[in-house]
């Protein structure tokens, strides 16, 4: 799931930060005899410890064995972790997999502290999960064309609920509301697991969150998975629609990536190197498996795609958030 976490202040955030590596130390070369740190910005157990994981399992083997290591920095919704890279030698020893979150916070103005575009560079995208869109089975509504149908003829008294303030699923929900024209009201969790809960007890049975949380109740016919908010559908999952493929949500969009970032000075050729790593072990018919079992597409693209996903992002985001009034403190 996408991890949420208390959002610090400006004070508390300085102070966390100031453990971070000093200025970058510029290498032309990588040395192989030392390992490779993959940053995660959240806690152990997410979404993105999860993918980092898988890679730092199957990497070494493009990488003539050279080992990869993970190492979780939490807090400040990612924006810890992501400081210490974009502060740390930029030789190719220290990576950060992190998700759509990043791109949210710089979109929000957020990052307290780093620049997205001027201080990482994109090294690769791994994989992505839309937001799934599902009700509670005793909500008649069987399609999100329903759905509205549904919130349009009850005004006032839909709520729908989210992972938490300014996460994908908000932006999901605030992206539905916007295409819909309706004014659902945004109820949200600190966490997903929790909200899914309600969902399942019926108390906010309307529901915006991550696949993983929601499949299984899906499965047990608890909850209904409406449809995926994305312009395709999964490739394991093709019996559930993308949101797209109903004409008032064509624009939807709101698929939450998971890719690496180095130091942005980090040179050409050792970001080629990982790179190119990377792109081969995602094509691993076993790996792909394990990571579709997970309820993750694999979605793999290049430093250049990678760029081209944030660039669109930090557009799509900034947009919603001015026209759904979306903040963050």
């Amino acid at each position: 799931m996408i991890p949420h976490a208390v959002r610090p202040g400006p004070l508390a955030l300085a102070l966390a930060l100031s453990g971070v590596a000093a200025a970058p130390v510029f290498a032309q070369n990588q040395d192989a005899s030392r390992p490779i740190t993959i940053v995660v910005p959240f806690q152990a157990g997410g979404g993105a410890d999860t993918v980092a994981r898988v890679l730092a399992q199957n990497l070494p083997r493009h990488l003539n064995g050279q080992t990869v290591i993970v190492d979780n920095r939490a807090g400040a919704s990612g924006n810890i972790g992501a400081n210490y890279v974009a502060r740390a030698a930029a030789d190719g020893h220290t990576l950060l997999l992190t998700n759509s979150t990043m791109t949210i916070n710089a979109a929000l103005n957020f990052t307290q502290g780093y620049n997205v575009k001027k201080d990482l560079q994109p090294v690769a995208q791994v994989v992505s999960s839309p937001v799934a869109v599902g009700v509670n089975s005793a909500l008649p509504a069987k399609n999100v064309a329903e759905l509205a149908a549904y919130v349009r003829a009850n005004p006032g008294k839909a709520n729908y609920s989210t992972c938490g303030n300014g996460t994908p699923q908000h932006f999901a929900g605030a992206a539905f509301n916007q295409s819909a024209k309706v004014d659902m009201v945004h109820v949200p969790y600190n966490g997903c697991a929790p909200a899914v809960a309600d969902g399942v007890g019926n108390q906010v049975p309307i529901l915006f969150s991550t696949i993983p949380n929601m499949a299984p109740h899906a499965k047990t016919g608890k909850l209904r998975m409406l449809a995926v908010a994305s312009s395709k559908r999964l490739s394991f999952m093709p019996d559930v629609p993308a949101m797209a493929e109903t004409p008032e949500f064509k624009d939807l969009d709101i698929t939450v990536w998971f890719g690496l970032f180095a130091p942005a000075a980090m040179p050409a050729n050792v970001r080629a190197r990982i790179e190119q790593a990377v792109l081969a072990t995602l094509k691993d018919a076993k790996l792909r498996q394990e990571l579709q079992d997970r309820y993750y597409e694999v979605d793999a693209l290049g430093a250049d795609g990678m760029a081209r996903q944030v660039d669109k992002d930090l557009a799509m985001y900034a947009q919603l958030a001015k026209q759904a009034n979306i903040r963050l403190e």
